[in-house]
């Protein structure tokens, strides 16, 4: 009844407000009845509230399985201090459920109460292990794999000293700009879809891209095509729905968050393994599938369905993970909600798996795994056009797979061998129609790209003792691409099209598929001389055979804990990036009659990254921690005109179209900010703040503000959780996101004709600004266990106050009027959904 009573509140209300969509109030109703739908009907009796957490416990730098470590059970919250855990242990911090690991290394903790737990690991000779909160139901287990670290200072006792936060890098070579995030945290938070992408945007030193349809990862004031993409250790392609041409971003990732296992985001300084990158890293991680029951979860939600299903294989404690997900954007589009924008339809699906294949010893772990995606949009002709850009149609299509196979070898107590070989492939189409009124529609642009690779990664791990490890391997692809372009078009003041021409050429010269070879070997080391120290230095390098271009990158980083909730830490890297492949392909004229490439011999771009950071953990489980950053980047492609100020640090998609030089320079510097209360008593929250200032300079030698450059950001995530006396949870959280003005170009007073690529103001650009971007979102969230089901209803409402926000980035010129059009971004946009997990 009070619900049913809010949700006619709530249609009423909707009178007092100006709604700009008509079909507001009837989604309300929509979806209202249809989660009264799955509401539970009322049950007095409680149903069986406990649940097992097993997993294996091995060290973090061999791999190797550790016999005899401890595994508890820890209210949430608890924080470690320094405490003899062997002697003293208030009852009130752990409870009594724990166990050791058996001979393989392996654990099982049963009868654990559902709800939030964390788990805590300690053996002697390690630093202790403290997991976050996990979300434990009463339908799947959890299986975890838990890594610990030698203590530099081996004792007979474990004496725990570092207070633990649950978002230490799995990388133990990451010092600085790092974080891991898990798929629960992923989960929590609003507006993020169950996105990892659209998750990160809300971390400290990241701005949005101030585009709702596109979830570009844009770090201090960078391209969102400095972002590196990795997955189970090897390189991928974008591997986001609607990918576009030259960019790390798209609409949504391809990941599902029923396949991902916690993962690593990196902002700057990265270590050696990290290459062919200049502004961050994702380093995805899958998980493996129950080793021993068959497991089962169906999503039904507005964005889409989704279905995925784990388990056991062999005897060997094997284990398969299949996620399936197919979406239903259409639905949203028939109520009125255009994610895209208006006259767009989009759809796509994916899917993702890990098989985990060890040896009866154990000695050899095998795995096999893979992602696919498939997306389409289609853009129609406004019902009543009044400019040009509503007489444009478009057809883009992206398809992007890779499968690969991983094998660890653990040689010995000191070392293993870890070696990846995937293929993987990436088509982008996207194709630009003008419809005059009385006349057939005539095609003005079209980019075809397609880019496909065999990846070859290894690497050899050794620990000398506990203060000294080694890593060392390469990373080798061979690339083979095909990429087709034409863009340009004359037309008239009235937008009549009078003939087109083409401004890139295709790499697939004379019908040959060209190909090129990446190779990185890298080598890392890590000394820790003493507790409170811990030293990092490596070097990768970096060579293209396309054009025998090459890259020296030295990387270093050191931490200093003044104490045991306080550290500092400074991390420098040389950093280098290879142009987008279509970049080396540019023609102008007629393609079929000019061969000659003249950007083909552009070199690989640099950035120094230099990074101070601090951090501090209060007892009251909140977290301080900021950072101070400058970035100089050279060889940098700017245009070989001195008159024209094109840099490719202000790239957002697609390829240049004119020929470029690499003698640009750039540079961001700023301070990072983030207060972040770590999930205690059903309370966490994000608040970050960046300051900074992103700039570039092109061949006249002059400074001007790079595109991204808009100045500050002020993130906000954040919720609370409440329990039921009836033991189901109740999730409230908030998402704000504020954002500075986009800057933009503006146009020259005369122009060539060129639709797709009008003339700027060469002595002002990037002085115009967009109005600033803020959009706040919600989240409410319903968690019930059963027997042997339990189920979560979750409503997602982006821009829940119908904010009317400009897309800076992605603006189409008007020829009629000589003026920038720019979009209006989506307005409120509800996702419900309904998950059961059985």
């Amino acid at each position: 009844k009070k619900i049913l009573k809010i949700i006619v509140q709530t249609i009423n209300s909707t009178k007092k407000i100006n709604m700009k969509n008509k079909y507001y109030k009837n989604w309300i109703l929509v979806l209202s009845c249809w989660l009264l739908a799955f509401l539970p009907k009322a049950n007095c009796q409680q149903p069986t509230a406990t649940q097992t957490i097993k997993g294996i416990v091995r060290d973090k730098d061999t791999n190797q399985p550790l016999v005899g470590a401890t595994i508890r059970i820890s209210t949430v919250g608890f924080q470690m201090s320094e405490t003899n855990v062997s002697k003293s242990e208030t009852r009130n911090q752990t409870s009594e459920i724990g166990t050791v690991t058996d001979a393989d290394g392996h654990f099982r903790l049963e009868n654990v109460p559902v709800g939030r737990q964390q788990v805590i690991s300690t053996f002697i000779g390690y630093e202790p292990y403290l997991s976050e909160s996990i979300i434990l139901n009463s339908a799947k287990e959890v299986e975890l794999d838990i890594a610990l670290v030698q203590a530099t200072t081996q004792t007979q006792e474990v004496v725990v000293r570092a207070i633990k936060h649950g978002s230490e890098p799995l990388n133990e070579l990451s010092v600085v700009s790092a974080r891991s995030f898990s798929v629960e945290e992923t989960n929590r938070y609003a507006g993020t879809a169950n996105d990892a992408g659209r998750m990160a945007m809300g971390f400290p030193g990241v701005q949005i891209s101030n585009d709702d349809s596109n979830s570009d990862i844009l770090i201090r004031g960078n391209s969102g095509a400095g972002l590196l993409w990795r997955l189970e250790g090897i390189d991928i392609p974008n591997p986001n729905h609607f990918a576009r041409l030259g960019s790390s971003g798209g609409g949504i990732t391809i990941f599902s968050t029923s396949v991902l296992g916690t993962s690593d985001f990196s902002t700057g300084a990265f270590p050696a393994e990290y290459g062919n990158a200049l502004s961050g890293v994702f380093d995805m991680k899958f998980r493996k599938g129950n080793t021993e029951k068959r497991e089962n979860t169906i999503k039904i939600g507005l964005i889409g369905l989704e279905y995925a299903t784990e388990g056991p294989v062999g005897k060997n404690g094997g284990s398969y993970l299949v996620n399936y997900r197919y979406s239903t954007l259409g639905i949203l589009n028939k109520l009125g909600f255009q994610l895209a924008g208006p006259r767009i339809d989009d759809n796509f699906q994916d899917i993702s798996f890990n098989i985990y294949l060890p040896s009866s010893n154990k000695k050899h772990l095998f795995s096999v795994w893979g992602i696919g995606g498939l997306s389409l949009e289609k853009r129609r002709v406004a019902e009543k056009p009044v400019n040009y850009d509503d007489r444009v149609t478009a057809n883009f299509e992206t398809n992007m797979g890779a499968i690969g196979a991983t094998h660890s070898w653990l040689i010995d107590n000191k070392s293993y061998i870890k070696t990846t070989l995937a293929v993987m492939d990436q088509s982008i189409v996207h194709d630009q129609d003008y419809n005059p009124a009385s006349a057939p529609a005539t095609r003005f642009d079209t980019q075809h790209a397609q880019e496909g690779r065999i990846s070859l990664a290894s690497y050899y791990s050794h620990v000398f003792d506990p203060k000294l490890t080694l890593k060392t391997g390469f990373f080798l692809s061979n690339m083979f691409y095909n990429f087709e372009s034409y863009a340009g078009t004359s037309i008239d003041s009235n937008a009549n099209v009078l003939g087109k021409y083409a401004t890139l050429g295709r790499a697939n010269t004379f019908g040959q598929t060209p190909s090129t070879f990446l190779i990185q070997p890298y080598a890392e080391v890590r000394y820790r001389p003493a507790e409170k120290w811990t030293i990092s230095a490596g070097l990768h390098t970096m060579f293209l055979t396309l054009n025998n271009t090459s890259s020296i990158e030295p990387r270093f980083g050191v931490e200093y804990k003044f104490a045991d909730n306080q550290f500092v830490s400074f991390g420098y890297g040389l950093h280098g990036k290879i142009q987008p492949l279509g970049t080396y392909y540019t023609v102008f004229g007629d393609y079929e009659k000019s061969q000659v490439y003249a950007n083909r011999n552009l070199g690989i771009t640099h950035s120094n990254h230099f990074i101070l950071a601090h951090e501090i953990i209060f007892k009251n489980s909140y977290k301080l921690h900021s950072e101070l950053y400058y970035q100089y980047l050279t060889d940098v492609p700017v245009s070989a005109d001195p008159n024209n100020t094109y840099s490719a640090l202000n790239i957002v998609e697609g390829f240049p179209n004119q020929i470029l030089t690499s003698k640009g320079t750039g540079q961001n510097y700023g301070i990072d900010v983030s207060l972040e209360k770590i999930f205690n008593k059903g309370v966490f929250f994000v608040l970050a703040t960046s300051l900074f200032n992103s700039t570039y300079q092109p061949l006249n030698g002059q400074t001007y503000n790079t595109q991204y450059n808009t100045h500050y950001s002020l993130n906000f995530m954040g919720g609370k959780e409440w329990q039921t006396k009836r033991g189901a949870v109740w999730q409230g959280g908030i998402k704000i996101l504020y954002n500075g003005g986009t800057p933009a170009s503006p146009l020259a007073a005369m122009q060539n004709g060129n639709v797709q690529y009008p003339d700027l103001d060469q002595l002002h650009p990037f002085t115009l600004t967009t109005p600033a971007y803020f959009r706040p979102d919600l989240k409410v969230s319903y968690r019930k266990n059963n027997k042997k089901t339990a189920y979560t209803i979750a409503l997602d409402v982006q821009n829940f106050t119908g904010q009317t926000n400009v897309n800076g980035l992605i603006r189409n010129y008007d020829p009629a009027t000589n003026t920038w059009v720019y979009r209006e971004q989506a307005g409120l946009l509800p996702v419900i959904s309904f998950q059961l997990d059985f």
